[in-house]
């Protein structure tokens, strides 16, 4: 048996990545008025986005908006993190590498919405958990998640018509929304496989939602049709593969069961029979993480997302089992702070310059690694590269 809780030396490096997040806010009458402000906004940046997306795509994102913002009643605001990677080299870094939708035998009448998978979180309207990761290096990070009661029609060509679930993430840094994703879950009756058939997602910026993307199974993506990707066997073998996300052009990546019969440690207790998954993007081949799921409770640990610190899928005797804090940083959100900055910005031009040579094409103020920084984009002749130079101190921190 091999048990997860690493030294502090041997926690994974760290890269740009954006997040994800959603909620649904239980318990209360939406504000219509508001939300539909939001919805008129969102609706607003998908249609200039549609060159990319496609009218039908586009069509079933502006839905989709409306259907968090109406069930939600809040309004968004965020930011952005890091998160982090495994620093192992990619082991496979091609699709055909791993099975996918040919080999699954895919039907629409054995495809339901909801269901357990016994590695799996419930999905199930109402279950929550969240996920901690204090060492981020941007601040603290949360990420919060609910089964919402409700459901997604699809209707795709050689598996016929079916619905999903919808799962919504919300992800914070110190206490701030950052961004929200509905994600499109369902569950194959004849061998209990957890499918994800694709999502939707906004950035959050200066209080306001940008949309970041989607993929969808069964709609155009790039010279080819988006597939759904297999989230967790119904049993589960070391050594199998498996495509995990399947839009080619956005969200593309596979699985490998890496371990069985691990024990983990996280704040929210201790686990036995556990399983070790490892997701490898197929589009970024450096960005790598390692999942550890659980019988019962689902996911505990995450090298890119932090611990599982409440579900309710545990007993009521943890302590952890209560989740009322999931939806409290939403209902009382902190406010951003950010210290007036000491330097100007000639002055971080100057200083990005001086390291990296080229024209200067933007300038932003963003949080990295635990600064609020100038992001300088730099046009060089071998490519674009930001710089990080500290709004504080002037000092180069960092650059990509």
């Amino acid at each position: 048996m091999s048990e997860l809780n690493p030294p502090s030396s041997d926690r994974p490096q760290t890269d740009r990545r954006c997040l994800k997040g959603s909620f649904r806010n239980p318990g209360r009458q939406p504000d219509l008025s508001h939300g539909m402000e939001d919805v008129a906004m969102l609706n607003r940046q998908t249609k200039s986005a549609s060159w990319q997306l496609g009218p039908l795509v586009c069509l079933r994102v502006a839905r989709a908006a409306a259907i968090v913002l109406l069930a939600t009643g809040f309004a968004l605001c965020g930011g952005t993190a890091f998160a982090a990677e495994i620093k192992d080299p990619p082991r496979w870094t091609k699709g055909s590498d791993f099975s996918s939708m040919r080999d699954w035998d895919l039907k629409g009448e054995q495809i339901i919405p909801h269901g357990v998978n016994s590695l799996y979180y419930p999905i199930t309207p109402g279950h929550k958990h969240a996920l901690e990761r204090r060492d981020h290096p941007d601040g603290r990070y949360r990420k919060e998640t609910v089964v919402l009661d409700t459901t997604e029609d699809f209707d795709i060509r050689g598996i016929g018509k079916f619905k999903t679930s919808v799962v919504q993430e919300e992800e914070y840094l110190d206490g701030v929304l950052t961004q929200r994703t509905l994600n499109w879950l369902a569950l194959d009756r004849a061998t209990n496989n957890v499918y994800s058939f694709g999502e939707v997602s906004w950035n959050i910026e200066n209080g306001k939602p940008s949309f970041t993307g989607t993929w969808r199974a069964g709609d155009p993506d790039g010279d080819g049709v988006a597939e759904p990707g297999l989230l967790m066997p119904g049993t589960f073998k070391v050594g199998e593969r498996y495509i995990y996300a399947g839009g080619r052009s956005t969200a593309y990546g596979g699985a490998e069961n890496m371990e069985d019969d691990v024990q983990a440690t996280v704040p929210a207790g201790t686990f036995k029979g556990c399983v070790r998954v490892r997701e490898q993007d197929l589009i970024d081949l450096k960005d790598i993480s390692d999942k550890i799921w659980c019988p019962e409770v689902g996911l505990v640990s995450d090298t890119s997302d932090g611990k599982l610190v409440v579900s309710n899928a545990l007993p009521t005797s943890n302590p952890a089992s209560n989740v009322s804090s999931i939806g409290k940083l939403r209902d009382k959100p902190a406010k951003q702070k950010s210290a007036a900055a000491k330097v100007s910005i000639a002055d971080a031009k100057r200083i990005a310059l001086q390291r990296m040579p080229g024209k200067v094409t933007d300038v932003t103020i963003e949080k990295k690694r635990g600064k609020n920084v100038y992001v300088v984009e730099i046009q060089t002749g071998s490519g674009e590269v930001d710089v990080f130079v500290d709004t504080q101190t002037g000092e180069v921190v960092g650059t990509d």
